[in-house]
């Protein structure tokens, strides 16, 4: 990335995009603007006396603003935290430092990450810079939308039933959810359903997301999830294709009900695929349309818990629609929830099989491309609809790659989602780097940026 050797410049740009177009999109609730700047000329002048530099050398790069970043307020997007303000990096934050990223700033995100709508009614909402009338999605809207306005290269964010995906696939950026306990998320102020949270990196490319996802894999003690495990060097064969890997292509759900150009886009990036070498088999995924409505009371149940305090004692605090989604988990027994560990029990076994068939399992990341501000009113359906897609793979903790793949009729961009086996982000990349060396959907910028 050659980004990387020029610090000052390709950080004074972001900073630039960010006074020109965050007025209008509203990804970030924090800018940096003189850290990141301190930061850049530290790493340019490291450079230019041939010290070795991390990964990440220059790369400017936000965090989504539930994860602590020393000194800086870390709201969560919601009054409870507005004045928080962390003394210590969360364990991600310092390794990005450590590796010579820049940090810009802090991105907006749905109240608690609890939606996906970013329609954030303390810190503002945020919009999508392909069209400001339509939203970014969620939870991690401000980091998809600040990375399409280029007002940053890469950035952190989070996903429980698709807040890096969904967000990646609505602003036409790259996005991953990794597996469950490969990224510490100790210094991270939100918390849904435990079973299935996780940070993820978003980027420009496959390849921005890639190094993100080396610099903040590690295991962290301090984090109850977080999972021994050394990766292969997956960096060094981004670029060996997707010749002889099997690409499953599920014959139902999965591509029922698309909005226009969604499903179109989404098969033809399958079928460049397979000319590049990779073989395509129908699966089926059994029990897929009933897996979401089956499982989510542990999710309801999580969240109320975690929140009980809060919502018992100042409600009036909340926003209405995540005050409203937190109370689905009220009444939610232990009976319920011991029903839904087993339904994932199930989906698991199903994912299982199918995975020891294929290597990948390609779908579109979301049903539709970007809904308007006014049909997203209802967040509670706006949220099921656009994790349709994501939320059965979150349950069986799979990482999971979602690339930009076209623009429907209205000009939203597309996403096409790589899920693969636990723990085999490499094979995702390699197949994302593959489809990304044949088109430029990842270049592509949105008309507010374009000019």
């Amino acid at each position: 990335m050659t980004t990387a050797y020029f610090p000052i410049e390709v950080t004074e740009s972001c900073l630039d995009h960010i006074d020109r177009f965050d007025g209008e999109v509203n990804a970030y609730v924090t800018v940096m603007a003189d850290s990141a700047q301190q930061q850049a000329r530290a790493v340019e002048s490291a450079i230019r006396r041939g010290d070795v530099q991390g990964l990440l050398a220059g790369m400017p790069v936000s965090v989504k603003d539930c994860i602590d970043v020393a000194g800086v307020p870390c709201t969560n997007g919601t009054e409870f935290f507005r004045h928080y303000v962390p003394n210590e990096d969360a364990s991600i934050v310092s390794a990005l430092r450590a590796a010579g990223a820049v940090i810009v700033g802090k991105t907006n995100l749905h109240e608690f990450a609890f939606g996906s709508t970013t329609q954030n009614p303390h810190f503002g909402p945020t919009r999508n810079p392909w069209n400001t009338e339509h939203i970014p999605s969620g939870s991690s809207g401000g980091a998809g939308a600040a990375v399409a306005a280029r007002m940053c290269v890469g950035a952190v964010g989070s996903d429980t039933g698709g807040s890096v995906r969904t967000p990646a696939a609505l602003n036409g950026v790259t996005g991953l959810r990794p597996s469950l306990g490969s990224i510490p998320m100790s210094g991270s102020k939100t918390q849904i359903c435990p079973a299935i949270d996780t940070v993820g990196p978003l980027g420009l490319s496959v390849d921005v997301v890639a190094r993100l996802f080396a610099v903040m894999a590690f295991y962290d003690d301090s984090d109850v999830n977080s999972v021994r495990h050394t990766w292969d060097n997956y960096l060094a064969t981004l670029g060996h294709g997707v010749k002889g890997l099997s690409l499953g292509l599920p014959e139902a759900y999965f591509f029922d009900d698309l909005g226009p150009g969604v499903g179109e886009a989404v098969e033809i990036g399958v079928k460049m695929l397979e000319a590049a070498g990779a073989i395509v088999k129908p699966v089926r995924l059994e029990g897929a349309e009933t897996i979401h409505a089956e499982v989510m009371p542990m999710v309801w149940a999580d969240a109320y818990e975690y929140h009980r305090e809060r919502i018992e004692a100042e409600p009036e605090r909340f926003g209405t629609d995540v005050h409203d989604r937190i109370l689905l988990g009220r009444d939610v027994s232990g009976r319920d929830y011991a029903e839904a560990l087993r339904h994932k029990a199930r989906w698991d076994r199903v994912i299982d099989r199918v995975l020891h068939e294929v290597d990948i399992i390609v779908s579109p990341t979301a049903p539709v491309t970007a809904p308007s501000l006014v049909d997203s009113q209802n967040m509670l359906a706006t949220t099921h609809h656009l994790t349709r897609f994501t939320f059965p793979f979150s349950w069986a903790c799979l990482p999971g790659l979602s690339i930009p793949c076209g623009l429907s009729p209205e000009g939203l961009p597309i996403g096409l989602l790589l899920n693969g086996r636990p723990f085999e982000e490499g094979v995702l990349f390699r197949a994302g780097y593959a489809y990304q060396s044949a088109t430029d959907w990842h270049q592509k910028a949105p008309p507010l940026v374009t000019g």
